[in-house]
């Protein structure tokens, strides 16, 4: 796929993009300054965790790794486990992930808290940019995903996000030259199955049954893995514990939930419509994503763009979907400003492209005024991403790559 290394970016474009980064330098910094400067222990300046969400992997693991996995299900044993670990009052972080997500997190509980977050995060980064980049790692594009606001929410909620990019962007980028990995990766991503929705739609569309078959294979050996080292009776509480949690989510209309919300069902319910009418409007979108991801992978056209297609779409499909899950949308943004320096611009595709990648915090922001600015961005680059992926905009058709 093709990359910013041999994009040829204008002067006062590469200008423009340090004095940006380096504005967003100075942002974290002060950031950093402001929360993290003179706390104590494993709390910030506000008296909040730092990490926030980290509680639940270090927590989940540290009880998996002492046999006491049931726990991790139980809202109120796990909570009462995490103010155990902790020492205070923390609020209720709850595990909302099927048994085999446990696998990922198994080694966080034998190092400390902090130390614990601290490897997470750059672990998960530095995946996250070997899937989105490869190697070697160009300055402009390791940039732009290092300072990406994504990025930021991500680390600083302690979330996962850049680990569910990694597996997905990672499966993408190798379809073509390693076909078996590529569905590896994509089973992989099991932990967060709302995410890969659209993944069989696009194999299917293109024809590629060898990551199809490698994913299904992937998921029927993480899971028949899990049930031998968890038992069976884990993936019954999962089921129990997350029934629960989907019937909370989808009656909210309220809480700092919706706050970091992104897609088109949450932000009907954000907007105040009803059960019935949220799922409509999600349903739409949801159709018209899985049409358009169909659509662009049986063209034979540049395979990037395709990838970005599908990107764009995930929180079209998925009713769940949240700010911290959005490194992915930022490797789609730069992928398409890649393309567009080659290619030309559209009307009004720089500023789209800017909105996309700034689009954590404008959600936020949005969502806090009851104004879900979210689904209709990520609609408006999906729409943009089908036009390039239609008429490719005068470039040569790449090769088919069909296994």
């Amino acid at each position: 796929m093709g990359d910013l290394r041999t994009t040829p970016l204008s002067a006062s474009d590469r200008a423009f993009l340090v004095v940006f980064f380096l504005g967003l330098i100075a942002f974290y910094g002060v950031f950093a300054v402001t929360n993290y400067a003179g706390a104590g222990g494993v709390f910030d300046n506000e008296g909040l965790l730092i990490g926030r969400d980290f509680v639940v992997f270090w927590t989940a693991s540290v009880l998996s790794l002492a046999g006491e996995v049931s726990k991790v299900f139980d809202f109120s044993q796990f909570h009462a486990m995490q103010e155990e670990l902790m020492g205070t009052t923390v609020p209720i972080y709850a595990w909302l992930y099927p048994p085999v997500g446990l696998f990922a997190i198994l080694p966080l509980g034998l190092l400390p808290y902090l130390w614990a977050y601290t490897l997470w995060s750059a672990i998960t980064l530095a995946l996250y940019l070997l899937a989105s980049l490869g190697r070697p790692w160009a300055s402009l594009e390791t940039a732009g995903l290092v300072l990406a606001p994504a990025t930021f929410v991500s680390i600083v909620a302690g979330q996962n996000g850049l680990l569910s990019a990694a597996l997905l962007v990672g499966g993408l980028r190798l379809l073509d030259k390693y076909p078996t990995l590529a569905g590896v990766l994509f089973g992989l991503l099991c932990f967060k199955p709302h995410l890969g929705l659209l993944v069989p739609v696009a194999l299917l569309a293109a024809r590629l049954w060898r990551p199809f078959l490698s994913a299904a294979v992937t998921v029927a050996a993480v899971i028949g893995l899990s049930v031998a080292v968890f038992g069976l009776e884990s993936w019954l509480a999962y089921f129990d514990a997350s029934t629960a949690f989907q019937g909370m989510v989808l009656n909210a209309q309220k809480g700092w939930l919706l706050n970091i919300v992104v897609t088109p069902f949450m932000g009907a319910r954000l907007l105040g419509l009803g059960l019935a009418a949220s799922i409509s409007v999600h349903a739409v979108f949801a159709v018209c994503a899985a049409v358009g991801v169909y659509a662009a992978f049986r063209q034979q056209t540049d395979r990037q763009i395709q990838a970005a297609v599908l990107l764009a779409a995930v929180f079209l499909a998925s009713p769940y979907g949240y700010t911290y899950d959005l490194p992915l949308v930022s490797v789609a943004a730069l992928w398409a400003y890649g393309q567009a320096t080659k290619t030309g611009f559209l009307p009004g595709e720089r500023l789209l492209l800017a909105l996309v990648w700034m689009l954590p915090l404008l959600a936020l922001v949005g969502n806090l005024r009851g104004v879900p600015l979210a689904a209709p961005i990520l609609a408006l680059f999906f729409l943009d991403l089908l036009v390039r992926c239609r008429h490719r905009l005068g470039r040569r058709a790449e090769p088919d790559h069909r296994r």
